[in-house]
């Protein structure tokens, strides 16, 4: 084993040219490799924050189709259930619990969206009841207080209170402070809303409770109470989202969803930011060795002689697979080792995050596995780069290499 390491070694500080090469290439691949990949992983766990929510949300909703779930409405031509523009039966409440349990739901909540008639002009408005209180179903699929334009947004005790759209405020000339009337029942206006494209969006917001009183109303059936006619729903990544919607319809086999299709733009873009990491890994990875597999090989045939005359004092086919061998994974170790320093002193540069398009304050940082990962391939390299080659000198017969000197 001294000898081997003897001759190893000998022999890469006889030919340094050659062996400077082999290091260097390994240096920066490895170099390349671990920098990469520390900065496509570090912009990809960026992006996802922002593509992982993308269109993560969606209503379901059961449509009227029968006279048997079918609510009627006091004036049923003007006024009832309604999402999406068609009239909905009611869904039990318990069905939310029961959407909340799935592995693919962050958050679930009811909702009621119902058509009124205003007696005084006839025109009509719907109204959206929900449950303030921060809930991420809602602020997705409904409204948030970051949409207030003007006054303030309800707060889970605010009985009697309601929100207008801006479009719809502005169309009836109403403003914070105002009141309205809502099937008989006074609503002081406490904020005007835009939300902007909302699957559940509506002209007058209130809570859960007060749109069960109004629209008691106005329905021909007992007491509206414990039901919703929509489920609000936000997902937990848009990779996840058509599983979410199908699990959802299993659940609830007679509901429809309405979502936005961007989910799955946002869902094949990961896919494709973290294909674009291992290719490139993988293509670094694979130029190193061949360009190490090529400068061994010729370093095998340059040496016939030496490893002729080996082979004739007793050295086993496996002691010179194990010289070619270790040759090769000398340069791939010392290659592999400067490289991982060399990445970490270039990742330390702020300017480098911005010719890559990150923008985010202080260094990038990368875990000890990136590191460990780079110098693994660089090792991985310099074994196969050093198999065929040491394969090629075993083979060799001492007599035929000493014959063509």
């Amino acid at each position: 084993m001294g000898d081997l390491w003897t001759c190893a070694g000998r022999e890469l500080l006889r030919r340094t040219g050659r062996t400077f090469a082999n290091v260097f290439g390994y240096l920066l691949a490895t170099a390349m490799m671990v920098g990469l990949l520390s900065l496509l992983l570090f912009s990809k766990d960026a992006a996802s924050g922002v593509l992982g929510s993308t269109g993560t949300h969606f209503i379901a909703f059961a449509p009227a189709c029968t006279p048997v779930c079918d609510v009627k409405a006091v004036d049923a031509q003007n006024e009832g259930f309604v999402a999406n523009g068609s009239e909905t039966a009611l869904i039990p409440a318990g069905a939310v619990e029961k959407v909340k349990r799935l592995s693919t739901v962050k958050d679930a909540a009811p909702y009621l969206s119902f058509r009124f008639k205003d007696p005084r002009d006839g025109h009509t408005f719907t109204v959206g009841g929900f449950v303030p209180g921060g809930n991420a179903a809602v602020a997705t699929t409904c409204c948030a207080e970051a949409h207030i334009v003007a006054g303030r947004f309800l707060q889970p005790d605010d009985q009697g209170a309601a929100m207008l759209d801006e479009a719809y405020a502005r169309s009836q000339d109403l403003h914070v402070g105002d009141k309205i009337t809502i099937a008989g029942l006074p609503f002081v206006v406490a904020g005007i809303v835009n939300p902007g494209v909302r699957p559940a969006r509506a002209d007058v917001y209130m809570r859960f409770s007060d749109a069960e009183r109004a629209i008691t109303r106005r329905v021909l059936s007992p007491p509206v109470r414990h039901v919703a006619n929509v489920l609000l729903v936000e997902v937990r990544s848009s990779r996840v989202q058509e599983q979410a919607i199908q699990s959802v319809k299993r659940l609830l086999p007679d509901t429809v969803t309405s979502t936005y299709a961007c989910y799955k733009p946002a869902a094949q873009v990961m896919g494709m930011q973290e294909g674009t990491v291992w290719l490139l890994t993988l293509l670094l990875g694979l130029c190193a060795v061949v360009l190490a597999l090529k400068s061994q090989l010729s370093s095998v045939i340059e040496r016939r002689r030496d490893i002729g005359i080996l082979k004739a004092i007793g050295w086993t086919d496996g002691n010179v697979v194990s010289l070619i061998l270790t040759e090769s994974i000398l340069q791939a170790l010392a290659g592999g080792a400067l490289g991982c320093l060399v990445a970490a002193a270039i990742l330390l540069l702020a300017p480098i995050k911005q010719l890559a398009g990150i923008d985010s304050p202080g260094p990038v940082t990368v875990s000890a596995l990136v590191f460990l990962s780079g110098f693994a391939l660089a090792l991985l390299g310099g074994v196969i780069a050093g198999v065929v080659p040491a394969l090629v000198a075993a083979r060799q017969r001492p007599a035929d290499s000493l014959r063509r000197v």
